[in-house]
This record gives C-alpha cells, structure tokens and sequence, in this order.
C-alpha cells in the first residue's frame, strides 16, 4: 500500500487538543481517507468507538459531546490511524460521552438454584451443555465446540477456531509474508475450568494456552446461555498478546447472523468446502504509521500487549 502524500492533518497531530486546535493554513490539496484496511487496527479504539455510537444514539449530550470531532471531517480519528497520544485523547473522549448516556437497568431477577462445577466435578462430567432460546451449544475434549440451531439447519462440530498469523503491515492495513501460513487452534485445546447452571442459565469457561513459548497466548472462553434469551453470549479474555501478531476467531459453518461482535466491524466472510468461516479480529499489534513519506512507531497503545476482552452477543436485526 503506497503511503498517502497528503494524509489527514489528525495523522500529522501528537495529542487530541492539536486536533481540536487544528492549523489555520488550509492545505494545499486533499487528504487521501483512510484505506479499509485500517478497519482491524486499534481494536482497543475500536470497542470504545462501538459504544460511543450506541451512546449518541440514545443521549443528546453524548453526540454534543463528540461533534467536535465529527467523523466526515476526521476520518483518521475515527479509523485508528493516529498517532498513540492522539489515539488515547479520542479514547478518553469515547469514554466520557458513553458516561453522558443512561443505561438501561434491566431487572432480571437472580438465579437461587444455581449449581457450580469445577476441579474434580468438572473432570468427571462429560455433556457440557449451554444453551439459550434458540441455540445450543456442547463442549467435548475431543469434538470442541459444537453449535446447533434449535429451528434453523445449523449444526457444526468443532466451529470455534483461533487464527494468529505475524503482521508485517501498520495501522493503514495487515500485510502477512507470503510463505509463512495462519496458525490454527482449535477451541478444544481449551480445558474446562467451571461449570454453572440453573434452571434458565448454564455457563461453561475454557482456559488455556492458544500455542507455546512467545508467540503462545493464555486464553479464557466464556459461553453463557439464558433459555430466556434467543442468542448465546460469548467473552474471550486474553490477559497478554505477543507483539507483532494478528489474533483472529473462526467461527465455521455458522451463519454469520448468529452473534455479533460488540466492536466496530473487523469481519472478514471466507468461502470454503465446509461451507466456510466468519473471523473476526481481536488483536493487531502493529507498531508502525505512516505519515506522508515518514513512518512513525507506535509501541504504547497499539503494539504493547495488554490485557483485552471481547464480547460477542446477538446479532442486530
């Protein structure tokens, strides 16, 4: 991806108030947008700019509080491709409007009958079930995830798979080296490590390691499903991840309408014999930006590994 000669004057800023505070000399031609393949960069941004929308929508204050920074004129802002301190300003910008808007209290009353499973009881039980309204899904060493849809023809065995590959790009787009191939993990490398279930919920967390060594990520899986509820609700947590990396689900031979991902969309669809795969994004650590001619590292906010977590829930519509 050739650099763009005249990027966003966002991308030329070092903080959110030289943003706010733009230069007055207008510029000699027009910044060339963001590509789309800034669309997986910065997911931590990302999270919090998916929110931010949830919140302008509901809240007067929240959008008056981001129209400073309208997207139709920063569209670097909006995509990720700042620089760190201009990224983690806009973050905190984020933040504040979603405080603006009122939650909604749903008063769901507690489960008194619930039971938990963990150690030696866990070990010991075979069927793990989780399900809600209308899906379902068993968790077994051997076979992983298996998905079923209560009324639709979904029923795939072993469909949750993790795809990490090495990032050779920057914050503009994931550029991979052709000879190296994606990394595969099945989530049946997982172990259980706690079971919960009531008379209207089930719960079941997996943890373990998706590879070894460096390049290895701890990874804790959440299913929880409510027989209330249509959809199945999915959190992953990754305490760590290994610089210069993408991390990325596959969910196989599943309809991409059955959940969402609570963050912008970082969706790839892929055709493929077995009726193929949706993945979705959860880490970029890249550590470059290219501003003009220049590049410009970005180790704090976009390459350094952190703890991150990901909801996935039902899909909109």
């Amino acid at each position: 991806m050739a650099p763009a000669q005249f990027p966003h004057p966002d991308r030329r800023a070092a903080t959110l108030l030289q943003v706010l505070r733009p230069d007055p000399e207008p510029l000699s031609e027009a910044p060339a947008p963001p590509g789309p393949g800034s669309a997986d960069c910065r997911i931590d941004l990302k999270q919090r700019i998916y929110r931010a929308r949830l919140a302008m929508a509901e809240s007067a204050a929240a959008k008056e509080h981001l129209a400073p920074l309208a997207e139709d004129d920063h569209p670097d802002l909006w995509a990720g491709t700042v620089p760190d301190g201009v990224a983690m300003g806009f973050a905190a910008r984020l933040e504040e409007a979603c405080s603006l808007a009122k939650e909604a209290v749903v008063n769901t009353p507690p489960d008194r009958d619930v039971e938990t499973l963990q150690g030696d009881e866990l070990r010991r039980k075979r069927d793990l079930l989780v399900a809600s309204g209308e899906a379902r899904i068993r968790f077994s060493r051997k076979g992983g995830v298996l998905l079923v849809g209560r009324s639709s023809s979904v029923h795939s065995e072993d469909c949750l798979w993790f795809e990490a590959r090495r990032d050779y790009g920057s914050l503009d787009g994931f550029v991979g080296a052709d000879d190296e191939r994606p990394r595969l993990f099945s989530a049946r490398f997982l172990k259980p490590i706690r079971f919960a279930r009531s008379s209207h919920t089930a719960e079941l967390t997996l943890a373990g390691a998706l590879g070894r060594g460096a390049t290895g990520w701890e990874c804790r899986v959440t299913f929880r499903g409510d027989e209330r509820e249509a959809a199945l609700r999915m959190q992953i947590e990754l305490p760590r991840t290994a610089d210069g990396w993408r991390l990325r689900t596959r969910v196989r031979g599943v309809p991409p309408t059955f959940c969402a991902h609570e963050c912008e969309p970082v969706r790839e669809l892929v055709d493929g014999p077995r009726g193929g795969f949706f993945a979705d994004t959860l880490i970029r650590s890249c550590a470059l930006l290219r501003v003009g001619d220049r590049r410009v590292a970005t180790p704090a906010a976009a390459a350094t590994p952190l703890p991150h977590q990901f909801r996935f829930g039902p899909a909109e519509g």
